[in-house]
């Protein structure tokens, strides 16, 4: 399993959201993590992502439904975050 990125503004660089939702399901509201950026507290439910030379925190407690039309793909996580963002997500 790989959960995609994605940025909610088409000008921004790097990935703000993580879907964790199946691609197949792309006509339901996608649920995503929200945000996933610096600077933000490290806890329990929270993974660190490194993108590039950043390392950006995926807050798996802030989870929301946003239509996945609106967003502009911007990669996928790779197999162990992915595992480990639904592990916390699940855990709530």
């Amino acid at each position: 399993m790989r959960l995609a990125l994605y940025a909610s503004v088409p000008d921004l660089a790097v990935p703000n959201l993580v879907a964790l939702q199946d691609e197949a399901l792309a006509a339901l509201p996608t649920v995503l993590v929200c945000p996933l950026k610096p600077g933000i507290a490290l806890t329990a439910l929270r993974i660190e992502v490194p993108w590039g030379n950043q390392s950006l925190i995926a807050c798996s407690d802030l989870a929301r439904p946003i239509r996945r039309a609106v967003l502009r793909p911007m990669g996928w996580l790779d197999p162990a975050l992915s595992q480990a963002i639904m592990e916390r997500f699940l855990s709530l």
